[in-house]
């Protein structure tokens, strides 16, 4: 369902050849580092402040998980980048699921990224997640296009998704209720309708969040992790944990280009370019539509 478009762009990052989208760009901003720090329940490292400043980023952080990464991650003096990003794949990386729901509807897609700037994706700091948010500089800032990754049969089988709209996540003339519903939508033939609510019809929520681990980013390295949760008992049903490295593309500054970072091998290899198909590859294991084939 991927269209040629897409996938030229998917060979053209892998190789470093494409270092600057179509997306509109104001001057470079300087580089960026973590200042503040804090320590969250959902993993032993404190995470930067910028993660938790929403209610959606707290509640990410503070879900703990059956499997969480352990204090120590493994590094050691001396490892290089490849060999560091190795042991955190074999020993931490991979796909979790404790339970499954059959004939789903919907979810809360809680946290639906922004569309990071190209120069977002060549900072070493900026991106919590760059291997789920690199997906979204290929997409406008618009629900109602995030919303065709879950929303489009026969390929993505959900009948909605739901948002939130306060400012962090789409600014909205016209729409003042707390939460979006999107649904209808089939390509080339109908489109997203969207349905401002007060009241989550959803029972789960799909949540993602970074992760951080002793010398990761110094290292072209950041974690991440997809959770599929009870939005009420917080309850986890599956996590879906991956690294990115980057550091090695030649014509950007000290050559990181999270776009075109590499992925675990030890994830589904359908899940290791950027072209998002992790984000329903995985909540569909976990709670899965209806009209489902078993």
């Amino acid at each position: 369902m991927l269209s040629g478009q897409l996938k030229l762009l998917a060979v053209l990052v892998a190789f470093g050849s494409f270092p600057t989208l179509c997306v509109a760009q104001a001057s470079p901003r300087p580089a960026y580092r973590w200042t503040q720090f804090v320590q969250v329940e959902g993993q032993p490292e404190p995470v930067p402040a910028e993660w938790v400043a929403t209610p959606e980023g707290k509640f990410a952080h503070s879900i703990k998980i059956p499997n969480p990464v352990p204090k120590d991650s493994g590094y050691r003096p001396g490892m290089t980048s490849e060999q560091y990003f190795n042991h955190l794949c074999k020993t931490e990386a991979g796909e979790f699921i404790y339970k499954t729901v059959e004939n789903v509807e919907g979810f809360y897609f809680m946290r639906p990224p922004k569309r990071p700037r190209d120069d977002d994706l060549k900072d070493r700091y900026r991106l919590e997640d760059p291997y789920t948010e690199r997906f979204f500089q290929l997409r406008r800032a618009d629900p109602k296009e995030r919303a065709t990754k879950f929303v489009n049969p026969p390929w993505y089988l959900y009948q909605y998704i739901e948002e939130p709209t306060h400012a962090g996540y789409w600014d909205s003339s016209t729409i003042r209720t707390t939460f979006i519903l999107l649904s209808g939508y089939v390509q080339g033939q109908a489109s997203m309708n969207i349905y401002p609510t007060e009241t989550l019809r959803s029972a789960h929520a799909y949540v993602w969040r970074g992760l951080i681990r002793p010398h990761d980013r110094e290292s072209g390295i950041a974690g991440s992790e997809l959770l599929v949760v009870d939005i009420d008992t917080r309850v986890v049903f599956g996590v879906f944990r991956n690294y990115v490295r980057t550091g090695f593309t030649r014509n950007t500054k000290y050559g990181i280009w999270w776009l075109n970072a590499i992925s675990c091998r030890n994830v589904p290899k359908v899940f290791q370019d950027n072209l998002g198909q992790q984000l329903y590859g995985f909540v569909s294991k976990v709670l899965k539509p209806v009209g489902t084939k078993r």
